[in-house]
């Protein structure tokens, strides 16, 4: 019954890898929905302070952030920040966001004090896959060839009625032991939800975490009452539609900062082909050092 709320993080580069532990919180929004509507109250949109913090890059293009805006004097500390979300939250609210779970950690906030629930969108819109096809596919015909002609076969069978009452144990790893092959779970991004099931890109440009929050809780609102068969058809249209890069995918590499781990390959290859062209340049300049030095030894004989 809610209330339900939505938040969402953007981040700052604190170090050149990939990892949450070198990332740092620039911009926090919080947002609630409005009983009734099709819209949300944004409660909460502030900037954090970075003085303290080594930024080694803003990643701009992705995060929308500069340095003088996290530099600003106006600009609050991220405790600040954390104490304003908390007395924003009413404590039988439902966190709702796309990887929230992230968000939660970021903020320190605990399930019971601060808030309900927290619900992912991105474990209620994934699909369920086997990992390889040529053995699902083999399992199955040997195991319908073995099932009585009138008893239906649906390995895929899932037990929940609602959103609401998704298994927690069932969010990272699929339960196979009623299936006869290994199976996995695909994740969509928020942008591909969204494009796909509310016909609204939301990331053409640089992440904005109001509207992120906000499709996030709107995405759970048109389908929180959703029967089982209509989410495993919604699951499977965003399954079979054309994927959707991410920032990350067409940007392995942002200002020398790894986003994906194709990155880390990329920049191995750079550091390699400077490492090569370095030497090249060496030689190069020690074969013109040599050459002048011959034809110095050779007009000093003559």
């Amino acid at each position: 019954k809610g209330p339900f709320y939505s938040m969402d993080l953007e981040c700052v580069a604190c170090g050149y890898g990939h990892t949450d532990k070198q990332r740092y919180p620039c911009r926090v929004s919080l947002v609630k929905e409005i009983h009734g509507q099709s819209d949300v109250e944004v409660l909460l949109d502030e900037i954090v302070n970075l003085s303290n913090i080594n930024v080694v890059s803003y990643m701009t293009e992705l995060t929308g952030m500069s340095a003088a805006e996290c530099l600003d004097p106006s600009a609050k500390d991220l405790d600040e920040i954390r104490c304003m979300v908390k007395a924003n939250l009413s404590h039988d609210a439902i966190l709702v966001g796309h990887s929230i779970q992230h968000d939660i950690e970021w903020l320190g906030l605990e399930a019971g004090v601060d808030f309900k629930q927290a619900l992912d969108t991105s474990t209620i819109f994934r699909q369920r896959i086997p990992r390889n096809l040529g053995s699902a596919g083999n399992a199955l015909r040997n195991q319908v060839s073995s099932t009585e002609a009138n008893e239906k076969v649906d390995p895929f069978n899932e037990s929940e009625s609602t959103l609401l009452e998704a298994k927690k144990s069932d969010y990272e790893y699929p339960d196979d032991t009623n299936l006869p092959f290994a199976t996995k779970y695909r994740l969509f991004s928020l942008r591909h939800c969204c494009i796909h099931l509310l016909d609204v890109d939301i990331q053409e440009k640089a992440h904005n975490p109001v509207m992120d929050a906000k499709y996030s809780l709107l995405l759970f609102q048109k389908y929180k009452s959703a029967p089982p068969e209509l989410l495993r058809a919604v699951r499977d249209s965003l399954h079979r539609a054309p994927p959707t890069p991410s920032f990350a995918a067409e940007n392995p590499l942002l200002g020398g900062v790894v986003l994906s781990l194709g990155g880390y390959r990329l920049k191995w290859a750079g550091r390699f082909i400077w490492k090569w062209w370095v030497a090249a340049k060496d030689r190069n300049q020690n074969k013109e050092e040599t050459s002048k030095e011959e034809t110095n030894i050779k007009l000093n004989y003559e």
